[in-house]
Order: structure tokens, then C-alpha cells, then sequence
């Protein structure tokens, strides 16, 4: 496996995130999406496949957010995640400020993997809204 600081293609970043159960893009908006970033991690095999990613998003300096962490389920289990993971934090152990705040939405049966990072829920302090267009 070869984990690369590079931004994956659109069609195979459209392609993981399907896989991933994430909801599609369109490829004009996964195109921008890909190009405003801070880091892009990817995860290859050995055959240069797209096995999974990770990407930090934010304004470099009060907030940094960590967004698509996905593996192709066909590779679930193998710790890539956790691979993943390590280096977006790497990286905002480096670069974030004091008193940054790292954000990142996780499903609920993923709490417990972000917890481990140092993530906590926000309730009852706080809630996260979103609004969909």
C-alpha cells in the first residue's frame, strides 16, 4: 500500500465516494471541492487503485475540518482508516495554532474511532445544524 499527499482524480474520488455509501457529487462541484483544500491524503494498492482518502479543509488558522475519511469497503477492517487518520492529524499537529478548533462530522457507529483522536461530542454545549442545497 502507498499512502501519497496528492489529490485523487474526480472520477475515482466520485467513484470511492459511492462506494463509501457518501451521497454523490456533481462532477463540476467534486472538481472544486478537490482543488480548495489544505491536504489531501490518498491511499493506493499496488496496482495505483484508490483504496482511500482523507482531506483537511478549513481557513488555516481558527478553524481546520477533516472531511471525506473513507475506505472502499472491499479494504474495511485493514486499519487503513486508522492510517489515514494519523496523518491528517500529523498535519494538524503541525500546522494548527493554539487554540484552533478541529472539527469533523462521523456517523454515529464512528464516534468511538474519533474518539480516539481526541474527539469529543459537542452536546450538550453545542449542536452541529446543516442545511442542504
Amino acid at each position: 500500500m502507498n499512502m501519497l499527499h496528492e489529490v485523487p482524480g474526480i472520477g475515482e474520488y466520485m467513484e470511492l465516494r459511492a462506494a463509501a455509501g457518501l451521497a454523490p457529487k456533481e462532477e463540476a462541484v467534486a472538481h472544486t471541492a478537490l482543488m480548495n483544500l489544505m491536504l489531501s491524503v490518498v491511499m493506493r494498492d499496488d496496482q495505483g487503485q484508490l483504496i482511500g482518502m482523507g482531506r483537511i479543509i478549513g481557513d488555516g488558522a481558527c478553524y481546520f475540518q477533516i472531511v471525506d475519511v473513507m475506505v472502499h469497503p472491499s479494504r474495511e477492517g485493514e486499519e487503513w482508516q486508522q492510517t489515514i487518520m494519523n496523518v491528517l492529524m500529523e498535519y494538524v499537529q503541525q500546522q494548527a495554532p493554539q487554540g484552533a478548533d478541529i472539527l469533523l462530522m462521523a456517523d454515529v457507529p464512528s464516534v468511538g474511532f474519533y474518539r480516539k483522536y481526541g474527539f469529543e461530542l459537542t452536546y450538550p454545549h453545542s449542536l452541529s445544524m446543516i442545511r442542504r442545497l
